[in-house]
């Protein structure tokens, strides 16, 4: 459930798990079904969707045991058609390594995008045999299912509006698609990223989309159209996917930042944040290298560009960016504790 008041950024679960089916527990069976898990968590983490096509991480794909390091299965209630034979599905599930992942997909040429993700608020108008309505989360519709697999797929955290009488209110502007109006409904939510449409499902099943989403304050428009409400979604997510890695997924370059992290008033708060920029996604390496009462200067040894490791700290409210000076990679931030000490 979307809360409002502030913002947050999501941090997907699973990055690094896939789920796959498959008709037996044979060794043929769980090789064949690591290659898809293996290609689905790579897209994920990656944000690239035609990454089997790369020479590096093709090869990789016929030793997807070099990369998992725990599986289990599960049975489902749904079958396939093998020949004249109707088999029962189970579901594979694969955890990956994930320095494995990063490394695999550095050697291939392809950014690391973490779990720490930007929130994306849906205002979504859907005319369907069902009638017209707002998709809202509890949507058990052909394109709120699609949504929900999409997510899943990619690691985009989909959130929903509350749709409360002040949400109510805004159904003709949502088929409107009046975004002043939408832009200005949002802000109790403080998402990261705003998505808009009005989808229809004509009489010959065809799916149209009119979206609109918004990125760093600047909207986007396009439309799509497709003869099933899964490549309509598949259309959209990889639109949103390729705009959001491009901002936060992290490319191989290296850098050395003085990090000044201010308010630090106890070891706990020492501890916290170590373990806070340790835990980021470009940060491969930490240490201090002054003190001076409550101000602590770390060296950061990290990858890719400093405007994106300024924006995933951004998507959090842990640190306060208080200054910075990119030319010569110094950075200013103060501490916010959690428990608001």
């Amino acid at each position: 459930m979307v809360q409002s008041g502030f913002s947050y950024a999501v941090v997907i679960e699973d990055l690094y798990v896939a789920e796959v089916f498959v008709t037996s527990q044979s060794s043929g069976q769980l090789n064949s079904g690591a290659r898809a898990g293996l290609t689905q968590v790579l897209i994920r983490v990656s944000g690239a969707n035609m990454i089997q096509q790369n020479p590096v991480i093709a090869r990789a794909l016929r030793k997807p045991g070099d990369y998992y390091y725990q599986y289990s299965y599960q049975a489902t209630d749904r079958e396939f058609q093998i020949g004249d034979q109707l088999v029962a599905a189970r579901i594979l599930r694969l955890r990956f390594e994930p320095s494995a992942i990063a490394q695999l997909l550095r050697s291939a040429g392809y950014p690391v995008w973490g779990s720490n993700r930007p929130s994306i608020l849906l205002w979504l108008a859907l005319s369907d045999e069902g009638g017209r309505r707002i998709l809202t989360e509890s949507d058990t519709s052909e394109l709120g299912i699609a949504l929900s697999n999409q997510a899943k797929l990619r690691g985009l955290p989909f959130l929903y509006p509350l749709f409360d009488l002040e949400d109510e209110l805004l159904t003709a502007e949502i088929w409107g698609a009046f975004l002043e109006r939408i832009e200005g409904a949002s802000t109790r939510y403080n998402p990261d990223a705003i998505l808009t449409a009005r989808i229809q499902k004509n009489k010959a099943g065809q799916w149209t989309g009119s979206w609109s989403y918004q990125i760093d304050q600047q909207w986007y428009e396009f439309s799509s159209l497709a003869v099933s409400v899964e490549e309509l979604v598949l259309d959209l997510t990889d639109i949103l996917v390729d705009k959001l890695a491009a901002k936060y997924a992290i490319d191989s370059s290296r850098n050395l930042i003085d990090f000044r992290v201010e308010n630090i008033t106890s070891l706990e708060d020492y501890a916290a944040v170590s373990n806070y920029l340790q835990s980021l996604t470009p940060v491969l390496d930490t240490f201090v290298t002054e003190i001076d009462g409550d101000n602590v200067l770390f060296s950061l040894k990290t990858e890719g560009r400093i405007e994106q490791l300024i924006e995933i700290i951004g998507l959090d409210e842990s640190l306060v960016l208080m200054n910075n000076s990119l030319q010569s990679q110094k950075l200013h931030y103060r501490w916010l504790p959690k428990d608001g000490n």
